[in-house]
């Protein structure tokens, strides 16, 4: 009888270690067939423009997978379909998005043909969090990232005028830059001090997405020493985006008065403003230096 027991153990041990092991080949043999996608190949940073185009490619790898069920997608904002390509099919773009070209070919490998999206005549209503879905009846993959198409500038201008009030002649600088995106910031300096920011402030968007935005310095006159050089700077710190204009002033009267880093702010005031038609009048007293210094990073 005890050995009879021992003989029905040993057997039923033997059972489930043959099974534990054929379930872990079959495991290893599915894990071995699972799709990959190695890379999202997405521009991170992109200027806006008719003539520029962009490929959001998805780079995937079967690893001898069945192709019976393929379909590759493209979301933007995780729930808007842009894209599909069903393997074997002539891939179809979303209807209302004419900026996406339909058929374009990322290689010759069948499996592997339709499997990026490409974009032209890029806007800013492309910015967005792209993800790409390549499922089949083996696996079901996604991944995602983001890309900002930003606006530069469309208008950027620095001037200043001399006004009067109660505590005598005042200087008022003004920074206004408009048609931006995504949402810019300004800052004023005087002979390399900063003395305001309107990153607490918010920049006002218009009607077409874009940001226009405004920055208000005044000072005392005499408080300006001989020549005075006012810049303004401009960025659009998503887009890591920048630009300057400089601005030479010059009172006409040295003075001996305390230096312009301790005593130039009478009062500071910061305005963000709706300037759907910036002021383009170069006349009046204004003397503007025109250099302009880009500098972007991708």
């Amino acid at each position: 009888m005890v050995d009879n027991w021992r003989s029905w153990c040993c057997w039923t041990t033997s059972y489930w270690m043959i099974y534990i092991c054929i379930l872990l080949v079959c495991r290893i043999k599915e894990s071995t067939q699972q799709i990959v996608i190695e890379e999202l190949k997405v521009p991170k940073v992109v200027k806006a423009g008719d003539n520029t185009s962009v490929i959001l490619d998805c780079v995937y790898d079967l690893h001898n997978s069945s192709t019976r069920g393929l379909v590759v997608k493209w979301y933007v904002n995780d729930t808007i379909l842009l894209y599909q390509w069903i393997y074997g099919l002539p891939p179809i773009t979303d209807p209302t998005d004419e900026h996406i070209q339909c058929g374009y070919k990322a290689t010759d490998d069948p499996t592997t043909m339709y499997r990026a999206m490409k974009i032209n005549n890029l806007n800013i209503k492309h910015t967005g969090d792209y993800k790409c879905n390549v499922f089949s009846v083996a696996d079901d993959v996604s991944r995602e990232t983001s890309m900002i198409v930003y606006s530069p500038e469309e208008t950027f201008d620095l001037k200043y005028e001399k006004n009067d009030d109660e505590s005598g002649e005042v200087v008022e600088v003004t920074c206004i830059a408009g048609g931006l995106y995504p949402e810019p910031t300004l800052e004023i300096s005087v002979n390399d001090i900063v003395f305001n920011r309107t990153e607490d402030f918010d920049a006002v968007r218009q009607d077409d997405g874009k940001y226009n935005i405004t920055a208000v310095l005044i000072a005392e006159n005499a408080h300006l020493q001989g020549e005075t050089v006012i810049k303004c700077t401009l960025r659009i710190p998503n887009a890591n985006y920048t630009n300057w204009r400089f601005l030479t002033y010059s009172s006409g009267t040295a003075t001996s008065t305390p230096s312009v880093t301790t005593n130039l702010l009478r009062k500071m005031d910061i305005q963000v403003i709706n300037n759907t038609e910036p002021n383009t009048d170069n006349g009046g007293g204004w003397i503007i230096d025109n250099t302009s210094l880009v500098s972007t990073i991708y």
